[in-house]
């Protein structure tokens, strides 16, 4: 048998589901972030100079979880346009 290739769409949809609700809840980690940094710089700014040093160091995480957010999301559609596109395949022969 030549190069025989399989996949379950179904099974391949779900991941593709699964990744998008990864990428909305990075998205809302990121959106919480972003909160406390603001929080963070405004005590900084009354005097609260530890305050500082954790909004500098969220502010290195955050487009982390903003470039995951994005990734997830995008692996997501990619899963689920597989999928339809294998089906698609098998039905026209």
């Amino acid at each position: 048998m030549a190069n025989q290739r399989h996949m379950e769409p179904a099974k391949v949809r779900a991941m593709g589901q699964t990744l998008q609700t990864v990428s909305g809840i990075l998205k809302t980690v990121s959106t919480v972030l972003e909160i406390q940094m603001t929080i963070l710089k405004t005590t900084a700014f009354i005097g609260l100079v530890g305050g500082l040093a954790v909004e500098r160091y969220l502010s290195i995480i955050k487009p982390r979880v903003d470039q995951l957010a994005k990734m997830t999301a995008e692996l997501s559609q990619d899963a689920i346009l597989s999928a339809a596109d294998w089906e698609k395949a098998q039905r026209s022969g």
